[in-house]
């Protein structure tokens, strides 16, 4: 038997998210979820990311697991 990994639903609006394949310390936070499994973010830390919004898809990003895991 396979073990499947959880859905990508888990992911909402709110969630702080790390960029899976990032060089360094890549995080954000969801700000839009759209179709077909991708959503909007907004990166806070990150060369090249910072302060910046941009679509990607859940197979590209992972939720943040701690007490920082959601929006303040």
């Amino acid at each position: 038997m396979t073990l499947k990994p959880p859905p990508h639903s888990s992911i909402r609006t709110g969630d702080l998210i790390v960029l899976r394949n990032g060089r360094d310390d890549t995080e954000g936070y969801i700000i839009a979820t759209l179709p077909d499994g991708q959503y909007k973010v907004e990166w806070v830390t990150g060369l090249g990311y910072r302060d910046r919004i941009t679509t990607v898809t859940a197979d590209e990003i992972r939720k943040k697991i701690g007490p920082e895991g959601g929006r303040p």
